[in-house]
This record gives structure tokens, sequence and C-alpha cells, in this order.
């Protein structure tokens, strides 16, 4: 058996791109995420927002799908404004207002 790969391209909105290799009889089913596009939104909105308060419904980052869905499986809260706020601070490109980590 030949081991040969299908390109199932690039998701813009995830920022996933999938591949299948087929090697050695076995199934490899490869995503690879580009977080370029979001951390480059992320700048932008924090230079947009510099100097600007604290209001109702500020945005104050981007979660990468993966982390998005691993957040969203815990039910409690508090615990999960916790795991993101604890992402933004270990990954600050991510803040989208500077302020949320002050």
């Amino acid at each position: 058996m030949a081991d040969y790969t299908i390109d199932e391209g690039f998701n813009a909105q995830t920022g996933v791109h999938t591949r299948v290799h087929f090697e050695d009889g076995a199934i490899i089913h490869q995503k690879t995420f580009d977080a370029e596009p979001y951390l480059k939104a992320a700048e932008e909105a924090r230079i947009a927002s510099e100097g600007e308060r604290w209001g109702d419904g500020k945005i104050i980052g981007t979660l990468p799908p993966l982390v998005y869905a691993e957040i969203q499986g815990i039910p409690d809260t508090d615990e999960r404004d916790r795991r993101i706020m604890a992402f933004f601070r270990a990954n600050p490109m991510f803040v989208k207002f500077s302020r949320a980590l002050k």
C-alpha cells in the first residue's frame, strides 16, 4: 500500500488545517492550529482599546478553539472564569483589553 496524504485545507474560522495521512497501513488524522490571525486581531484590539475604561460587555480576549472547548466543559461558572483568566495570564498575546491583566 502506498503512502499518501489528503489535504482537507485550512478553515479560516477556526484556524485549523486538516490533513489525513495514510502511512504503513495506518490512518493519521493531523490537525494543526494557526494562531496568527487570533494574535493579530488581539494586538489590533489592544491598540484600539488603549486607555479605555472598563465597561459592561468588554471583550478581554480570544480563546483558541481547543481551549474554548475545554473551558466550556467546566460546569461551575466561577471555576470557568478562573481558568479563562489563568489562560490569559499565561498567554497575554491573546488578550484584547490590556487592563484585564492589571
